[in-house]
């Protein structure tokens, strides 16, 4: 069995005070060279499946406008899923949209685990020390997952501009949804195009479990496939959220 070298994220403004964290468990599609690119056409790479596309720069910009630490993952989806509970889902896909993985075939518990040792664990270990330190700081950090989506999905139209992915807290959701719909028109999902009931593990481990305002935005990857999209829609978080951001660190 080949060693599998830590792989950090990536955390831009670790010292920003802007009152919210950016988490992008999806920001990449590398597949470190011990994997030996999964077995995988390279094609692949550059598609839905091993990125979620526009994330990470989307991130990276609502990170500057808003002075807040965004923290992303620096391994595709296909090497292991972040936003995927170990204990009960399986974070290493073994297909994807239809997709078989070929390096994700048949692993052995040794191999599992030093996967998620690798590449899950260091993730996470960052946003856990991200949010602690905010924390001890003073701040009510607002948590954010930011996710893409494809506008077609098994030949169903996805009409949601925008989309919100919340378990029990819907706090934030509720608190965006009427300025984005109202202010600037947009096509907002209530728990579309997933449901956070499902697929929560980031924002709930992050955020839900130590009582503070969070939620999933997944952006449509058509509106955000180009530098213009991702600058208008990081513009658009960010007046959103400002005012937001200021009532909870006053309450």
């Amino acid at each position: 069995m080949k060693t599998l070298d830590p792989v950090l994220p990536t955390c831009f403004r670790p010292e920003g005070s802007g009152g919210a964290l950016i988490l992008c468990d999806h920001a990449s599609n590398h597949i470190p060279p011990a994997l030996d690119g999964l077995g995988l056409d390279p094609e692949y790479l550059d598609c839905h499946i091993a990125v979620d596309i526009g994330a990470a720069t989307v991130s990276e910009r609502l990170s500057y406008l808003l002075d807040a630490p965004a923290i992303l993952a620096n391994v595709s989806r296909l090497v292991v899923d972040p936003n995927r509970d170990p204990h009960t889902q399986n974070p290493i896909p073994q297909t994807s949209d239809g997709v078989d993985i070929p390096g994700n075939q048949g692993l052995s518990a040794a191999q599992h685990t030093a996967r998620l040792d690798a590449y899950f664990h260091p993730y996470h270990r960052a946003c856990e020390d991200q949010r602690a330190a905010m924390m001890a700081a003073g701040q009510k950090p607002v948590v954010i997952g930011l996710h893409s989506f494809t506008p077609v999905m098994n030949g169903i139209a996805r009409p949601w501009e925008i989309g919100f992915l919340y378990a029990g807290d819907d706090r934030l959701y509720r608190s965006m949804r009427g300025p984005l719909a109202q202010e600037w028109g947009l096509n907002v999902g209530d728990n579309e195009p997933y449901s956070g009931t499902e697929l929560y593990y980031s924002m709930h481990r992050h955020g839900e479990a130590h009582g503070l305002m969070q939620a999933t935005i997944e952006l449509r990857q058509d509106l955000i496939g180009d530098q213009a999209g991702q600058e208008r829609f990081a513009h658009i978080l960010a007046q959103v959220l400002r005012p937001i951001i200021k009532a909870q660190q006053d309450s």
